[in-house]
């Protein structure tokens, strides 16, 4: 692959309002000149339809445009200074204007139509990315009439506007309610330090992860948790519902445009499940299958808060008392103090600690490196392979800051590839909001070290890629596999010989001792049916608003489907579609995540049965699933591993589903 037109640090030069622009301008114009240069082949023999100058081609044209996008959308979400991130939210719609006029250019399609007939005898990775562009041309409107294609770049152009809208208000949509300094006991020591009481007297809490969840968890406040968990739900409500409801309406237009007939038909058609009738069924079959554990449980939470005195007036339990009940029953029933725990989750020891795993596990090194980033706290690191070589350059930002994206997750900045012969050394940020380390110790509970692992295991699939095309490097698989190499690499937050490695009381150093471990052991499938039906929930709505025409009110779709999955009282005068950011980007794909754990659970039992840290059975895991990305088909991957097709039996075992 040529690379003299890229920068070698795209992310430094992403760092002003003038460079990222010009990653974008930059990116742009490469793929300009390598479609031009596949067009100028529709009348060349057929001996000059070589890979290189047709398919090969378009898979750089593919990296080039992903060097234009990838920065530019970490920036637009995560750089501190406004100006940097407006500039960087200008790129995503000339990319994907850029996509859309490219996939109905007739002269481009007619070259790689004429290719894919004369190419012959190529690798399968090769054929399987012949067969993909094609495929995406026809479902990116190449076979539409002139005006139809017009249409559908309108279509396209404002589908982008009202996402980056959507997600732009939701980052910043923070609200808060001010509580009395008793509020906070029982909150663990390090919150109560980050939050000193005001000139009134009050101490203010924000719907921002790291203030809202400690809070709900751990306040005996539970009329101010409520309140708090109200506001969590209602974020953004008067601008992203209107525009929620415009991009379900818009989506349907396009599928139509298509020839789809809904929104999830032409979302699924490229996707392990394949159609609607497949996912409502899995998730039909996992929700009526949990019916009879999520009664039993409900019946400890609904006990403990008559116990507590916290059922409503008509006798129900609050959907935001969940997290404080589960708190005091985990305490109850086995023994396991959460903030207890958290001691041993100091978060720069998680850190160290999952990097030395990972290294362990990968014979890898990660290396730290003196590198300007878009933020002080950003650190950087060199992962280096076991012979030396530089496999992948990573950026960890772990804290949370103002105007910064509000979650975790894994944002690729470089994309792999092997196509000139020479791998190039991807690149990935992992963005998380942990608390900061300061005066008191940043202590994280147990959910969110698996959080750590969860968010880590998709860098790991990015940074060990040795995919040959960029198309299939790293997470570039199908949505609904993406989720299974970091939903497994979670196993290790609860592996006694893993957490081993790291998990040291923050002043002692001593290991979690043996009764305290055994307690969280016994722990971790309690309320797993309430939580599963849960996820199911927000799957199944994702799925309803995808596959009904639109012009319903989404909010009352919402609650009225929320008494099917739970049994508890939902919160009065909320929108939670407002801030369910899955919808962008994830649009009736959210099923993907229990699809996905399927599959995680198949992939952990091999390393269950020949040992969590054995850098041989790891080895294999990298070799058949991390490097290949997408370059085969994702069944084949998971077969690949395991010696056989993949099967339910291991997650329906840990649900209790028979």
């Amino acid at each position: 692959m040529q690379t003299s037109w890229y920068p070698e640090d795209s992310v430094m030069m992403g760092m002003t309002a003038e460079g990222v622009v010009k990653l974008c301008d930059d990116g742009l114009r490469e793929a300009t000149r390598l479609a031009d240069g596949i067009r100028a082949k529709k009348s060349a023999n057929d001996t000059e339809l070589t890979w290189d100058a047709t398919f090969g081609a378009f898979d750089r044209l593919n990296f080039a445009l992903q060097e234009s996008a990838l920065v530019p959308q970490l920036m637009g979400l995560c750089h501190p200074d406004a100006t940097v991130r407006a500039a960087a939210l200008t790129c995503e719609p000339r990319v994907d204007a850029f996509s859309s006029a490219l996939y109905v250019d007739d002269e481009i399609a007619l070259v790689l139509r004429r290719a894919a007939l004369v190419l012959g005898s190529v690798s399968h990775p090769r054929r399987r990315f012949i067969e993909h562009v094609l495929r995406d041309y026809r479902r990116n409107g190449l076979e539409l009439p002139v005006e139809k294609r017009a249409q559908l770049q309108a279509l396209n152009e404002t589908l982008t506007e009202l996402g980056q809208a959507f997600e732009k208000n939701l980052a910043n949509a923070t609200l808060s309610i001010e509580v009395d300094p008793a509020s906070l006991e029982g909150l663990p020591e390090g919150y109560v330090s980050n939050h000193p009481v005001g000139s009134n007297g009050k101490i203010r809490i924000t719907t921002d992860t790291p203030d809202s969840v400690p809070f709900i968890r751990y306040s005996s406040d539970r009329v101010s948790a409520r309140e708090l968990s109200r506001l969590a739900n209602t974020r953004a409500r008067a601008e992203n519902k209107p525009i929620l409801e415009q991009i379900l309406k818009l989506r349907h237009e396009k599928a139509l445009l298509l020839g789809y007939a809904t929104w999830a038909d032409y979302v699924l058609e490229p996707r392990m499940a394949k159609s609607p009738a497949t996912v409502r069924s899995f998730l039909e079959r996992l929700h009526k299958g949990l019916a009879p554990r999520r009664a039993e449980e409900f019946k400890v939470f609904y006990d403990e808060a008559a116990a507590q005195g916290l059922l409503d007036a008509n006798g129900g339990v609050i959907v935001s008392d969940t997290l404080y009940l589960d708190n005091i029953l985990r305490e109850k029933k086995f023994q396991l103090d959460s903030q207890a725990l958290s001691e041993y989750f100091e978060v720069r020891t998680v850190q160290q600690g999952i990097m030395t795993i990972a290294a362990k596990l990968y014979g890898i090194t990660f290396v730290p490196i003196v590198s300007k980033a878009w933020y002080e706290d950003v650190e950087v690191y060199d992962v280096r392979d076991a012979d030396g070589t530089v496999l992948a350059r990573v950026y960890l930002d772990l804290f949370p800051r103002e105007g910064k994206y509000k979650h975790a997750a894994v944002f690729t900045l470089r994309q792999t590839s092997r196509s000139s012969g020479e791998r190039i050394a991807p690149r990935a940020a992992l963005v998380c909001n942990f608390p900061k380390p300061g005066i008191a110790p940043a202590l994280l509970d147990h959910d969110q070290v698996t959080t750590f692992f969860h968010e880590f295991g998709h860098l790991l699939h990015d940074i060990l890629s040795r995919s040959e095309l960029a198309s299939f490097a790293g997470t570039s698989v199908a949505r609904d596999f993406v989720e299974a190499p970091s939903q497994m690499f979670e196993e290790w937050a609860w592996n006694r010989e893993s957490l081993d490695v790291f998990a040291k009381q923050h002043q002692t150093g001593e290991l979690i001792p043996e009764a305290m471990y055994q307690s969280l052991i016994a722990s971790r499938t309690f309320g797993e049916a309430l939580f599963t039906d849960r996820q199911l929930y927000l799957a199944t709505l994702d799925q309803v608003y995808h596959t009904h025409l639109p012009g319903f009110d989404t909010s009352v779709v919402a609650e009225e489907l929320f008494s099917s999955f739970s049994p508890f009282v939902r919160l009065p005068d909320i929108c939670f579609e407002a801030t369910f950011g899955h919808l962008i980007g994830y649009d009736a794909a959210y099923y993907g995540y229990q699809w996905a754990l399927v599959l995680a659970f198949d992939i952990r039992s091999r390393f269950i049965q020949e040992g969590i840290m054995n850098p041989s059975t790891a080895a294999s895991y990298r070799s058949s699933i991390l490097e290949p990305g997408g370059s085969e088909e994702e069944s084949d991957l998971v077969q690949h591993f395991l010696g056989r097709p993949s099967n339910e039996k291991a997650y329906l075992d840990y649900l209790g589903i028979e």
